[in-house]
Order: structure tokens, then C-alpha cells, then sequence
């Protein structure tokens, strides 16, 4: 994107107050300006009105996990884009073994916000619970250039730290991990998006697991990761849910490189 497009989209977002100003009645050239819609792909790290730090993962496609590093509550849904403007659409679940707030299972969550491309995205929430209580939350987000990183099963390949265990990831993007406590077996599978970003597809299945764990064998997790390079160990985040019984939940993991 053109340097004066992010500095045109700054000045009008300031001069209504953040709101999204109707410029369909100018004209230029005797036609009306065909405004480029911004691209909302990208690494989104901001703190939410609950003070909880958020990562917001989107594909240049739109696909969305909204992921609170805090809680491990996690958001999975879409983000539409025309031209500054967001709509935003994410069904909120909680880790697996926990509630939302309220006690909830579950919230639809949307909202209408803005965007400036790879700099600054203002995103308001309302959440509906499935008990029928109110979230509301404001985030301000910062883009992350990490999303600028190449992605390639090569730079994802390796071992890395599970609280203790130890998952692996295989040349071609299989991941294996074993828990001897419980006797869960994770496989599943990482995979490229886009080479061009930093941004994965990441699905693991649960198998073997005994006692309490039992009700995760056959549950399925898919979601999004991205590999964090400016950490020492580089370390492998992803944010997954998946159905276990009858209701979803969230997986959120920070794994350091071996």
C-alpha cells in the first residue's frame, strides 16, 4: 500500500472520531473514487477494556482467532473489510475444563471497527453469552511486523518445550506429543497458508488419553499459529478450539524451541 493511503486513512479516522466517514458522493473525474479496501492479514497484539493481552491472528482471507494470552479464552470467526472499515464475527469459548465469566459456555461476539494496514486496528466487541449476559470489550491493536515472516515447514520443523513434554514437529508438518500421566497421544498437523507470512494452519486430534482426560480421545482442534523469532528460544504459539462433548473449547499454547 501506498505511503499517503495510510496517512489519508489516519486523518480521516482523526477528523470524525474514529468513525467511518461516507465518501461515496465525492467524485473525481466525473466518476465516484473507487477507495481501495484495506487488507486486515496480519500479527494483532493489544491489551483488551479487561486489561488481558490479546493476539488476533487473521489470514489475508479474513479467517480470525482472537486469542487472550491471559485467560486462554479464544475467539475463532471471520473479519470482513471495506475499505477502513472492519466487521468483525467470532464465537468466544473458554480452555477446556473452565467457563466465561458468567458461567457461560460460550458468547457470539461481533463488532465494527477500523484499520489502517500493517499499522493500527481499533476494534470494539459485544459479546451475547449463551446465558444471555453482556461482554463488552475495546481493543486497540498494534500491528506486529512478525506477521511479515516468511512461513515454510523447514522454519517450523523441531522439538519444542510442552510444560515439560516435549512436541514434536516433523519435516513435513506432522506433530507428535505423548503425556505418560494421562496417556494422551496428540497427533496432527501443521501447514503453510501463504509462504509469504507468518501464519499457520494448525490441527492436532486426541487419542489414548485415560481418567478424566478420557473425554478428549477422537475430540478434534483446529486454529492458527505463528512462529515468534524475536524471542530467545523462538517460540511457537497457537491458538486452537475444538468440540469436546456437546460444546467447544480453546487450546492456547506458547511452546519455546529446544
Amino acid at each position: 500500500m501506498k505511503r499517503y493511503s495510510i496517512v489519508l486513512s489516519s486523518i480521516l479516522i482523526a477528523a470524525c472520531g474514529g468513525c467511518s466517514p461516507d465518501l461515496s458522493g465525492i467524485n473525481i473525474g466525473g466518476g465516484p473514487i473507487a477507495w481501495p479496501d484495506e487488507a486486515v492479514g496480519g500479527a494483532w497484539v493489544g491489551t483488551d477494556s479487561g486489561g488481558n493481552q490479546i493476539l488476533a491472528l487473521v489470514t489475508e482471507s479474513g479467517r480470525l482467532n482472537w486469542i487472550s494470552l491471559d485467560t486462554g479464552e479464544q475467539g475463532f470467526g471471520t473479519v470482513s473489510v471495506q475499505w477502513i472499515t472492519t466487521t468483525i464475527e467470532y464465537t468466544l469459548v473458554a480452555p477446556w475444563g473452565f467457563t466465561l465469566a458468567d458461567g457461560s459456555t460460550s458468547a457470539t461476539c461481533g463488532g465494527v471497527g477500523h484499520i489502517v494496514k500493517r499499522v493500527s486496528w481499533h476494534a470494539p466487541i459485544n459479546c451475547t453469552t449463551s446465558l444471555g449476559g453482556s461482554i463488552e470489550s475495546l481493543t486497540d491493536f498494534t500491528y506486529d511486523a512478525l506477521y511479515d515472516r516468511d512461513s515454510s515447514l523447514a522454519l517450523i520443523a523441531g522439538d519444542y518445550d510442552d510444560s515439560g513434554l516435549v512436541i514434536s514437529v516433523s519435516a513435513n508438518g506432522e506433530i507428535f506429543e505423548q503425556d505418560p500421566a494421562s496417556g494422551c497421544v496428540v497427533n496432527g498437523q501443521i501447514s503453510i497458508i501463504d509462504s509469504q507470512f507468518n501464519v499457520y494452519d494448525v490441527s492436532i486430534t486426541y487419542s489414548n488419553c485415560t481418567g478424566d482426560e478420557a473425554v478428549l480421545n477422537g475430540a478434534v482442534f483446529a486454529g492458527l499459529g505463528i512462529l515468534d523469532d524475536t524471542v530467545v528460544p523462538e517460540t511457537l504459539i497457537f491458538g486452537v478450539t475444538g468440540v469436546v462433548g456437546n460444546e467447544t473449547y480453546s487450546v492456547v499454547s506458547a511452546l519455546p524451541r529446544l
